[in-house]
């Protein structure tokens, strides 16, 4: 049964992915083809084609799946091999800016808030060295251009050093490329001459700049080794277990379940707030990629905490707890409870973000090649059959869960933050917190005042009662 539901995500992955290749190149055919009143090589071969059509083909050239040579071609048939390069140069820049905003618009929501919480070394070098980044990627010729810059933009690469060192470093290239369709001067020469431009203006300057960073501590390298050093502290952080007290029986200990493609250090804040107000946290690495970042099946981890924590009942002698999760971590965690027994154990379920209706960005993620590797994403899309089977489970009468949304969450937006069984319960606490994002909700102050509230004291003894605590975020 799993391994059919795996091979109808592939071909559901293989058929989108097809569809989507072909209607571009369809697409781009027939633009190109009503733009020439006949095919590409029309183009190519026009020596009348106004400057303005030509900036703005520039344009619209990422978007039709057009190799940029082609236009560094045109430009030197056109206006000659120097105006030439440097106008198919400025309209690469200009391609890469229509890119480049629209990919900063997704990263800035998604993408950055992740790499704050999960590897902040990570993103202190994007942010100290990317006009290095860029200038390199744009100097090795087989490295997709337009996947260079949708990748700049959405690690939020610093506009105005993005624009600068693409316009300087693919300025060699659209010489070769302006000079070859010129055909005043063999490929050779051409090739030559191009080289020589690498070196002198990008090499260079950027040996000499790099140098001058070395000596200030601030180089490339120092900063790469600095991001290796965490990625390493990642891995030896997730895989090992720190005991930091000994389980005090009078306490109901809270699991902290992380999300998609997080690791435990997304946790770190959180469990300082819990700790600090004398709370018992306690985590688990729950794999995924390089063992680290959580990108296992939500059923299959659900059944990895069931073991983890009947161990840990063994171990210490308790049998209560109380989960606070974040994102895909709510849906483990109201799997475990509400499927494989879990209720027993646990009577207090707090879900922040978790994209109970599914999250449309996973189409965003399955439409690409990783769509093929990871189960948990065709599990998180909306309408999915574990969706459903989730939603149509009964909630045991001692279970309450509260689930923090926001209208500001771009993962679960609004109500898709909202767990809905299908037969209507009290027993489903909707605490709004419209000005919270989904990242934020792992650190926010307030974010963590509202948990404390709902968790009451952290005591067997004093515990709160559900209904109670029901009754007060009526």
């Amino acid at each position: 049964m799993k391994l059919r539901g795996y091979y109808k995500q592939l071909q559901t992955v293989l058929a989108i992915e097809i569809i989507l290749i072909a209607g571009g190149f369809f697409l781009a055919k027939n633009f190109w083809e009503h733009t020439c009143n006949n095919t590409l090589l029309t183009c190519l071969a026009d020596k009348n084609l106004p400057l303005q059509s030509f900036l703005l083909l520039n344009i619209i050239r990422p978007f039709l799946l057009t190799p940029l040579p082609i236009f560094a071609m045109m430009a030197g048939n056109t206006f000659g091999p120097i105006e030439g390069a440097l106008l198919a140069a400025f309209g690469a820049t200009l391609s890469c800016g229509a890119v480049y905003i629209l990919a900063k618009a997704i990263g800035k929501k998604l993408i950055n808030p992740w790499l704050s919480s999960n590897l902040p070394q990570t993103l202190r070098f994007i942010r100290s060295q990317d006009w290095k980044v860029v200038l390199v990627c744009r100097l090795v010729p087989i490295i997709p251009f337009d996947l260079c810059t949708i990748i700049f933009g959405l690690l939020d690469f610093r506009w105005k050093y993005v624009i600068l060192a693409t316009f300087v470093a693919i300025l060699p290239e659209s010489y070769l490329f302006s000079k070859i369709a010129n055909q005043d001067s063999t490929v050779l020469s051409a090739t030559v001459t191009t080289l020589s431009m690498i070196t002198i203006f990008c090499i260079l300057p950027g040996v000499i700049i790099e140098f001058i960073s070395r000596k200030k501590g601030s180089s490339l390298w120092v900063r790469l080794k600095a991001m290796w050093i965490e990625l390493k502290e990642e891995v030896k952080y997730n895989n090992e277990i720190v005991k930091r007290h000994q389980h005090n029986p009078a306490k109901i200990p809270v699991l902290l379940v992380y999300g998609y493609f997080s690791s435990r250090r997304a946790l770190t804040v959180l469990e300082r707030i819990l700790t600090r107000q004398g709370y018992e946290v306690i985590s688990f690495n729950l794999g995924g990629l390089l063992g680290v970042f959580f990108t296992k099946g939500i059923k299959e981890t659900a059944k990895f905490i069931d073991f983890k924590l009947k161990r840990q009942f063994d171990r210490h002698q308790f049998n209560k707890v109380t989960i606070v999760a974040h994102s895909k971590g709510g849906l483990v965690a109201l799997w475990w409870v509400l499927k494989l027994g879990g209720s027993k154990y646990c009577h207090k379920v707090i879900t922040m973000g978790t994209p109970y209706r599914g999250s449309l960005l996973t189409w965003l993620a399955l439409v690409t090649p990783i769509g093929f590797i990871f189960r948990d994403l065709w599990q998180m899309r909306p309408g999915s059959d574990l969706l459903k089977d989730l939603h149509d489970s009964e909630i045991p009468e001692e279970v309450t869960i509260f689930n923090l949304f926001s209208n500001k969450d771009s993962v679960a937006k609004g109500e898709h933050g909202l767990f809905k069984p299908w037969k209507k319960s009290n027993q489903v606490v909707p605490i709004p917190m419209h000005h919270v994002t989904h990242f934020e909700f792992l650190y926010r102050r307030d974010v963590g005042d509202e948990l404390i509230n709902i968790l009451g004291s952290p005591y067997l003894d004093s515990y709160h009662d559900s209904q109670k605590i029901r009754g007060n975020h009526k």
